[in-house]
């Protein structure tokens, strides 16, 4: 990784080279990141363990018969769902699979965890929580009229986005759904949740902020040109991933659209964000852009954007790139 230097002038934009791994053989579904350590899920059936400094590929996990399309991380454990309809968990270290999980009659899009249970929504439609302890379903919840796309957890709320256009909140203890969220003219792609807010992306290219509580839309973020695949949240920055083939970073606060990542070549499917670092993952490849905080005088921070570029778009993108979006 590059080494980090305090510029001159807080908020000026560092360049350097862009960091792209490169071993799947087919669209990145999800990443997640692990001290060091990014864990990729594929439609090549694998999950790929990637050493962040090196860039190297340091194990692949086989397994699954069907494209990999969610990936969380719990200690030492990789959970996966997957289009085989199956939940497998992983032990980092060894990379063996100790436990498959089936229930759900159709593919496996998202895993969310909490404590001792697992969360995975399905294109059969429900949301199964599961044991930990016990490696059991012990609550199947049903509401939903088309796929589940993507499963969040806040606090003793589930968070589920779906197909049919609509998000819904449910308790996790009971299992009892309890409000629907609407508004959406396509399909919920992707949800995240920061204190009492609901972040979601959709297929109609807009990311929408909602309040919990009141279930309403309190902003509707539009900048993207095509469908929004992947969101997630750190601190007040919301950052999304696109089929336009881009990575936008926005202000929670304002809903301004703050930064455009560009250069890519082909959709991003997924994104994922812990301390510094922005991972996209996209057809065969991840990378890997660093944010970098630096106190200004009133001892606020400001966020610098630190995105590496290959040689080759370098020249062709670095006045395109780094300007701040007008929408």
């Amino acid at each position: 990784m590059m080494a980090e230097t305090t510029p001159e002038n807080p908020g000026e934009i560092q360049l350097g080279l862009e960091k792209v791994l490169e071993g799947h053989t087919n669209w990145v579904n999800s990443v997640a990141i692990k001290d060091n350590l990014i864990i990729s899920g594929s439609n090549d059936n694998k999950i790929n363990i990637w050493d962040i400094d090196s860039g190297k590929c340091i194990k692949t996990l086989e397994g699954h018969t069907g494209p990999v399309k969610s990936i969380e991380i719990k200690d030492n454990l990789i959970i996966s769902g997957s289009w085989d309809n199956t939940i497998k968990i992983w032990d980092i270290n060894s990379g063996l699979c100790i436990k498959t999980l089936k229930g759900h009659t159709n593919n496996v899009r998202s895993v969310a965890i909490k404590d001792n249970l697992i969360i995975s929504g399905s294109a059969d439609n429900t949301i199964r929580i599961w044991d930990m302890n016990s490696w059991k379903c012990i609550k199947t919840l049903e509401g939903h009229t088309s796929y589940v796309m993507s499963v969040a957890i806040k606090d003793n709320l589930i968070i589920s986005g779906s197909l049919d256009k609509t998000i819904k909140i449910w308790d996790i203890n009971s299992g009892l759904y309890i409000k629907t969220l609407e508004g959406y003219t396509s399909y919920v792609m992707s949800v995240a949740t920061k204190d009492n807010l609901i972040i979601s992306g959709s297929g109609d290219n807009t990311i929408k902020i909602w309040d919990i509580e009141s279930g309403f839309c309190i902003k509707t973020l539009k900048g993207h040109t095509n469908n929004v695949r992947s969101v997630a949240i750190i601190d007040n920055l919301i950052i999304s991933g696109s089929y336009d083939k881009t990575i936008k970073i926005w202000d929670i606060e304002s809903g301004k659209c703050i930064k455009t990542l560009e250069g890519l070549t082909s959709s991003v499917w997924s994104v994922a964000i812990k301390d510094n670092l922005i991972i996209g993952g996209s057809y065969k490849t991840i990378r890997i852009h660093p944010i970098t905080l630096f106190p200004n005088e009133s001892d606020k921070f400001q966020r610098v954007i630190n995105s590496y570029w290959l040689p080759e778009y370098l020249e062709q993108h670095l006045m395109d790139c780094f300007k701040p979006d007008k929408d």
